[in-house]
Formats: structure tokens, sequence, C-alpha cells
């Protein structure tokens, strides 16, 4: 429903869509701080889990034919100075380390974009340095040379699989360049100028290559929500976890899914005489820089959305309340989920998460609190501009605007079932003092949805 982020196009006031912060995130070498660049207005719900790792260049439209970024070379592995420096010797072109010098020279000198290449001579340093090592190597190089082995064999795991993804078609690229993306997550930090690897332009032009193939897009969206019941059906993941995801998938049978910037809505009536029977549509992103972490946990935030308002029916701004719900009642509610906010906030200080997942975090807690006239205030002008609530729909939520009402009367339970999947890809330890409290707030939050 929402959006809370990506893709920065302004859209009409009349347009049915919620907006959110856009995050846009800068690799420059082995990490980089996430930054916040502007707002983005569209479709009701999260605007795919903010951009958290764009990586050095901007994101780039999807246009037919259009490849991958070139931009400034990134320097990987270590440069052949830089490993002569740690691995110092007498006569160097005399010793059986130069062969080793030459398949990292040879390796540099190969095009940015040329993964195949570069998958090919990567094995070869990993080759040369095992060959030195086993031949009667000066012992006080073998820790330079282990190092350069040991990088070629981290950054190969990557430049492999993206070779392997460029060497496939239809839906078995996106499934390969996926899988890329989530092992480059893992281990850019563990070679210098690793993270300088731009995925963003790869995925668009394997989406334009799904469009153009009958039925591909659609068992893409399919295999996404299989992930998620995979998820549910993981025996590690909680049962709140558990719980919110048979919730929100079992309002499948109702929804139509698209591949379009992250958003959830009722089904418009252009949309109905083309044949969408279904009573909703989600929108569903498929590049995301945070690889199947944002991206699922993007989808779940936008079926919560709709969840919502099957449980609700409140409207379609989908109000996380019953529609008779008193003002103090609402109220209530929303003075109680600050406070839930707040405490999960503070908690994110105790540690466990890299830099780039707090800045995650800590946005998506923002988000929901947003209020004034950039928060639910433009969501109703906008809605009733475009005719989707009536005048009397209108006078009743600003009324409860001017006391104090916010977006958390409808992001809090999006975003709280987000992070329960953000937890679960992350791999969080069950006892980290944030995934804990998460769990106790997604419960609190699952009982109201349910009546309890």
């Amino acid at each position: 429903m929402k959006t809370d982020m990506t893709r920065g196009r302004k859209v009409p006031a009349t347009q049915e869509a919620f907006g959110s912060d856009r995050l846009k995130s800068i690799a420059n070498g082995i990490s980089a701080p996430i930054q916040m660049l502007q707002t983005a207005h569209r479709t009701i719900g999260n605007r795919a889990v903010q951009r958290m790792v764009e990586q050095s260049h901007p994101k780039i439209k999807e246009h037919p034919g259009q490849g991958a970024a070139i931009g400034p070379v990134v320097q990987r592995l270590e440069d052949s100075d830089s490993f002569k420096k740690s691995t110092p010797v007498m006569l160097r072109p005399m010793n059986k380390i130069k062969n080793v010098d030459s398949a990292l020279v040879d390796y540099h000198k190969l095009a940015e974009n040329d993964y195949a290449k570069r998958s090919t001579q990567l094995e070869k340093i990993i080759t040369e340095c095992n060959t030195y090592v086993d031949n009667k190597p000066k012992k006080d190089l073998v820790p330079g040379v282990n190092e350069l082995k040991r990088q070629a064999i981290v950054e190969k795991s990557v430049i492999e699989l993206i070779a392997q993804a460029e060497g496939k078609s239809g839906t078995q690229k996106f499934y390969t360049m996926v899988e890329a993306q989530d092992k480059w997550l893992l281990v850019k930090g563990d070679v210098p100028g690793l993270g300088g690897i731009v995925f963003g332009p790869m995925f668009d032009k394997i989406i334009v290559e799904l469009r153009a193939t009958p039925g591909a897009i659609e068992e893409v969206l399919q295999h996404e929500a299989d992930q998620l019941k995979a998820i549910a059906d993981d025996p590690d993941t909680p049962d709140i976890t558990k719980q919110v995801l048979a919730e929100v998938l079992g309002n499948m049978g109702e929804i139509k899914m698209n591949a379009l910037n992250p958003g959830a809505r009722f089904t418009n009536d252009k949309e109905k005489q083309q044949g969408v029977q279904e009573k909703y549509v989600v929108n569903h992103g498929l590049n995301a820089p945070g690889g199947s972490a944002e991206r699922l946990g993007s989808l779940t935030h936008e079926f919560t959305h709709v969840s919502i308002s099957e449980k609700f029916d409140n409207t379609p701004l989908f109000f996380a309340f019953d529609p008779s719900t008193s003002e103090d009642e609402v109220m209530q509610l929303v003075n109680k989920r600050h406070q839930h906010l707040d405490k999960l906030i503070s908690t994110l200080a105790s540690g466990g998460f890299s830099q780039e997942q707090l800045s995650l975090l800590n946005m998506k807690l923002e988000y929901p609190r947003k209020g004034g006239p950039g928060g639910v205030q433009r969501y109703i002008t906008n809605f009733f501009q475009s005719k989707k609530i009536t005048a009397q729909e209108k006078q009743k939520a600003e009324s409860l605007v001017n006391k104090g009402m916010d977006n958390t009367v409808i992001e809090f339970d999006t975003v709280i079932n987000q992070m329960l999947i953000y937890m679960h890809q992350w791999k969080i330890a069950m006892d980290n003092p944030f995934y804990k409290l998460l769990r106790t707030v997604a419960e609190d939050a699952y009982n109201y949805r349910m009546g309890a």
C-alpha cells in the first residue's frame, strides 16, 4: 500500500498511491554510508525497502537493449604493486612468484564488465598461487600469496555467478543474478573494491528481457511469493513470522501481481475492463539493491496492506483500525505504536547489525511516524481529489489528523512485518535484543489485527 521509497518520480495529486522516503546508497570501496536523498510518491506501499545499497552509479531506468553501466574502473583484488610489496623478493623476475605476478597483471587488464573472462582469470590466479605454495616457496612470501588466493576465491564466488547469469536466458537468468547479488552482499567487504559492482543496470536489462518473454514475469512473481511460503515453512522461522506470512499469503487469490514500483491498492475500473478479476493489485519491484532481503521484505509490506484492508475494510486508504473506532481509541493506538517505535529505535544500539542494516532499520522505524502535510494528510487529500474517498470520510480522517494521527495508522504493521523478513534473511540471532523486541511488537500488532 504505501511505498516507502525508491525511484523518485513525482506523482500527480490525483494518483491513488501513497508515497514514502527514498533511500539511495553508494558503495565506496569496502562499505559506504547510506544516504537518504529524496521523497518518492506513488502507490500505497513500501517503495521497495529503501534502496539499501544502490552502488556507486545512479540507477539507470529500463530501456530496451540497455547494457550495464560502464563507469570508472573499480580496482578489485589487490593491484600488482601492492602484491609485490607484500611479497618482497630479490631478483623477482627469476623467482617462481613471477607467474603469480603475471596472472594478476593480466586480470587487471580485463574489461570491467567482462565477467566471463574475469572468472576464468581468477581461476588462473588461484592455480598459480597453489602452484607457488606447493613448490618449495620462500616461506616469508607464502602469507602474501595466500592472501591473494583468498581474495581471488571470494571474488570468483561472485564473478562466476554473474558470468553464469549472463550465459542464461529467461527466468533462470534472473534467478542466477539474484544468487550472485545475494552472495555479493555477504562478501563485498572481504575484498578491496568488490563493493563497487553495480547490479542495478544488470537487473534492469534482465527485466526488459523478461517482459519480452510471454509468461516470464508472471513466473518470477509467483516464485517471489513462493519464497515467502518457503520462509513460513522454514523450521528456523519464529512463530510470529509464520503467523504473519500465513495471514498475508492467505489473500493471494484476491491479488493481481505486477512487476512495477512497489505498491498496493484496489483494482481500478480500467483494469477491470481489461479482465483483471482480482480485488487488489500489488506491484512488486524486482530490482532491489538490498537483494532478496529487500525484495521479499517489500513484498511482505505490500501484502500486509492488503491484509489490513481485508481485516478492517476502512476506506481505500487502508487504515489499520475498524471504522467504528472512536477518535480517542484511535489516538490511544497511535500513541501506543509511537512507544513501540521509540523502544525499537533505542534497542538498535545494542548491536548485531552492519552500518547499512542499521541505516535501513532506522529509516523504517521513522517512516510510520511521518505526520503533517507530508504524512497521512497528503494521502487523504490525494484520495479525495481522485474520488477514492467521500467528503464524509475525508472530514472524519482530517479530524483525527488534527488530533495528531500520523502514518502509524497505515504503515506501522507493514514495516514491522517487513523487518521480520529482514531479520530472517539476514540470519540475525534470535536472542538479539532488537529482534526479540520486534517479535513482541509484531505479536501485539498481529493480535490487534486478529481482534484478540
